[in-house]
């Protein structure tokens, strides 16, 4: 009758205990815990639930103490199960506080968490993606947290999570000389590419283009092609860093090696005008540059003759440029506007196809001005 009445008790306390700790009210909350504590001293749950609240109140020291003293009777055994426990119980309300937008408590936390288990590198990863939200990540903890080296020794880790913050580490400090470590090591544990090289390729268009470092674009867009070394579209973004960056031997190299790959008529004539783009910029090249604007044409004379009505906005406008640099090459300006002309209405034709009704309410627009 005694322990019925005993766990009957504590099990009021532990309900008005959450009550508080729900309420934020973390010193009542913590008062019920050490009743609980004192009716049933076995049950090391009331040990990590006390050590939190006191965490919360900004305690450390006297949580790590209760923490400590749950633990203390126990054998190596027990210990292990029961900090797998108290982790559990961290983890939960590290997430919760997540959730609510609480960074900087889940922050600590998690700091908490990493004191107990400093190489569990999903909570390092954790640590990286709250220290964006709070805005005071600097970059070196990717080497401080030893966050690199638990990803390259093949620790489990939750891909998802890894994605997440390799994505906000590229918007929020990307040129982070350890940035191109940490990505690399990212690799190990990609299962799926797409996602990666989904993230990898605007974050480099951004860093080339906005920020005006092609050459640390390209180390990094260079590692999607360890992923799929025939992807075009990796292929395409390298070789105009390359040539941005001044590197035109490894630009038109680039460039030749995305025709080879490329198999559709649209591919392969946004490779050529990348290797013309090349060849114009570097210095000796005059001549193989006029060469291959025979090729150019003629590919354009085929994309032309079969009329596609199915190309994307994107590649529309590239299009409409693939036949740019026609007047540096060739002092024949009918052809080259014939040619231009072609090309713009094939442009136009596409995107009447995927803007039809964008177009349609203009011409309406347009017809009742004239009325």
């Amino acid at each position: 009758m005694i322990s019925v009445q005993i766990n009957s008790d504590t099990t009021l306390l532990n309900q008005q205990a959450q009550q508080y700790f729900i309420k934020g009210d973390y010193s009542h909350a913590a008062n019920y815990y050490e009743q609980a504590i004192e009716a049933e001293p076995e049950v090391k749950t009331h040990y990590w639930n006390l050590g939190l609240m006191l965490l919360l109140q900004k305690q450390e020291a006297e949580a790590q103490m209760t923490w400590m003293l749950g633990m203390a009777d126990g054998e190596p055994q027990q210990v292990e199960q029961w900090t797998i426990e108290l982790l559990a119980v961290l983890q939960t309300e590290a997430e919760r506080r997540q959730t609510l937008a609480d960074y900087s408590v889940a922050w600590a936390i998690r700091q908490h968490i990493r004191e107990i288990n400093p190489i569990d590198v999903n909570n390092l990863l954790y640590l990286i993606e709250l220290a964006i939200q709070l805005e005071t990540f600097t970059g070196d903890e990717l080497n401080s947290l030893g966050v690199i080296e638990l990803l390259q020794s093949e620790e489990i880790v939750d891909i998802q999570l890894l994605l997440q913050v390799f994505e906000n580490i590229l918007n929020y400090a990307p040129l982070h000389p350890l940035l191109l470590e940490f990505a690399e090591a990212c690799l190990a544990h990609v299962c799926e590419s797409k996602s990666f090289i989904n993230i990898l390729v605007p974050a480099t268009v951004k860093i080339a283009q906005s920020m005006w470092e092609p050459k640390i674009a390209a180390q990094l867009i260079e590692l999607g092609l360890k992923l799929e070394p025939q992807n075009i579209e990796i292929l395409r973004h390298l070789t105009a860093f390359y040539l941005k960056a001044g590197d035109y031997s490894q630009g038109i190299e680039t460039a030749k090696l995305c025709y080879s790959l490329s198999t559709t008529l649209l591919d392969q004539i946004f490779a050529t005008h990348l290797l013309q783009r090349g060849l114009m910029d570097a210095p000796g090249y005059w001549e193989e540059a006029y060469s291959i604007l025979q090729q150019q044409e003629d590919l354009l004379q085929s994309l032309i003759a079969e009329k596609p009505t199915n190309i994307v906005a994107a590649r529309v406008l590239r299009l409409f440029n693939a036949n740019y640099f026609a007047p540096y090459l060739r002092d024949d300006p009918y052809k080259n506007r014939q040619i231009q002309n072609q090309v713009a209405q094939l442009c136009q034709l596409n995107v009447q196809q995927y803007a039809s009704e964008v177009v349609q309410r203009y011409q309406l627009r347009n017809s009742k001005k004239k009325k």
